[in-house]
């Protein structure tokens, strides 16, 4: 009977993931960004005059090329990676004295790793729900993103800036209005090989939904300067539409990237232990839709813990590898500890860091500065004067690196010695990334 009601969970988690992976996609989001940007700078522009409605597909081409790639990219990165849960969450055994006995001091931690292995012959399964709002890029409000395209050059490279032609000084403005939420189900299942090995699987479920508002501004240089306006997106020349507004809206659900893991104990005492751990991330998500990366990883990580008591610090420090050449390998680490609070409760807290290590493959969002002589005319058609204007291709800032550090503290609660529960709170502490406010994680596991 314990048994049968041991896997009416597992019935349960699995017939929620088949519900997540038969989920139906509004197509996918990795064209949603490049399908605007062509919307906004090839056709809705076709309302100037002449060739004037083609004076920004140049402009469109940079953003296919270099940064619907650098957004697409930074995204599924961030939402992929995210941290699972430690492999051996549940109550462990000491087998020092050749039978195993149930240790009864702190539970873990949440998101890092203990050298403590579960077992020769037990299994420890279960379910982490993450609520996720990634709603700063670089510490960039999302909804804030702008990016600026400039004309095209038609003068033919007689001026040393653009401006040679009054044409060449109107700026269109977008503002992405993106918002961005996703929620990550990881089951996940470890079991004892030996006493001091432990195999592990843990399959994320992704739901991402993205949306947002568009607004484009033509900043007209012609109808400030000369009375008409020669790019626009309705109405005559002297009356122009200079603003453009559109939304978009698209979702995505199902398998992410799944990890594989392996963790050894090679020193056990009664108070220290050491291990090391293979994490190998396998690219099972769909990449077009942001919920995989597209790329094979692999974590190679020490670990070292020590109890004092009912407090148990821990370290693990990482090499993750990336087999993509245009990914940067990483130094990962986690800082923490666990402290038993009373029977069946532990505190947990961590800092987590992902460290790049190759300032080459750094995503460039939009990099760049374009100067502008704004050329000002007498009545006569001779010039007056000209400005010179320095305009950022984008607000997001590109002199910063894609470092993530955060604080995780959570709480694990054991109303028996087969059932674990946990919450969890995760804090950025810099501005690298696509980063949440917070994120929160709830989760069961279950000891057999």
């Amino acid at each position: 009977m314990m048994r049968l009601r041991l896997l009416k969970p597992a019935l349960l988690f699995s017939l929620l993931g088949c519900f997540f992976m038969s989920t139906t996609l509004s197509g996918q989001l990795n064209t949603v960004f490049q399908g605007k940007f062509d919307a906004i700078l090839k056709d809705a522009l076709q309302k100037s005059p002449g060739q004037h409605g083609n004076h920004f597909i140049e402009a469109a081409e940079r953003a296919a090329n270099e940064l619907s790639p650098a957004l697409n990219n930074l995204i599924a990165g961030n939402i992929s990676s995210f941290p699972l849960s430690s492999t051996s969450a549940g109550v462990t055994f000491d087998f020092s004295t050749g039978q195993p006995v149930s240790v009864s001091e702190s539970l873990g931690p949440i998101f890092a790793e203990t050298a403590k292995t579960l077992g020769k012959g037990k299994i420890n399964f279960g379910f982490n729900y993450t609520l996720l709002n990634p709603s700063k890029i670089r510490g960039l409000n999302t909804k804030d993103i702008l990016f600026s395209f400039s004309h095209v050059d038609v003068s033919e490279g007689q001026g040393q800036y653009l401006g040679f032609s009054p044409n060449e000084s109107d700026v269109l403005d977008m503002n992405l209005g993106l918002n961005l939420d996703a929620s990550i189900f990881a089951f996940y299942l470890t079991a004892g090989i030996t006493n001091n090995l432990d195999l592990g699987v843990a399959i994320p479920l992704i739901n991402l939904t993205m949306e947002g508002d568009i607004l484009a501004v033509m900043n007209s240089f012609t109808w400030a300067t000369l009375g008409e306006a020669n790019h626009r997106f309705g109405g005559d020349a002297t009356n122009p539409d200079l603003d453009y507004t559109d939304s978009y809206s698209a979702n995505a659900a199902g398998l992410g990237d799944l990890a594989l893991r392996l963790k050894y104990r090679f020193v056990q005492g009664s108070n220290a232990n050491m291990a090391f751990l293979i994490d190998a991330r396998v690219p099972t998500g769909d990449e077009s839709n942001f919920l995989g990366t597209g790329k094979t990883s692999v974590r190679f990580s020490a670990i070292l813990s020590q109890n004092f008591g009912d407090f148990t610090p821990h370290l693990n420090a990482g090499y993750d590898l990336r087999t993509a050449d245009d990914d940067s390998d990483e130094f990962e680490f986690a800082l923490g500890f666990d402290q038993k609070v009373a029977n069946g409760l532990t505190f947990a807290f961590d800092i987590l860091g992902e460290i790049d290590l190759n300032d080459d493959e750094a995503i460039a969002l939009f990099p760049g500065i374009t100067t502008i002589e704004d050329r000002i005319f007498n009545q006569d058609g001779t010039q007056a004067g000209s400005i010179l204007r320095r305009i950022n291709d984008s607000n997001i800032p590109n002199d910063i690196r894609d470092h993530i550090i955060n604080a995780a503290a959570g709480l694990r609660y054991a109303p028996s010695d087969k059932v674990q529960l946990l919450g969890n709170i995760l804090i950025p502490l810099n501005e690298g990334g696509l980063r949440p406010n917070f994120a929160t994680t709830f989760g069961i596991s279950i000891s057999l």
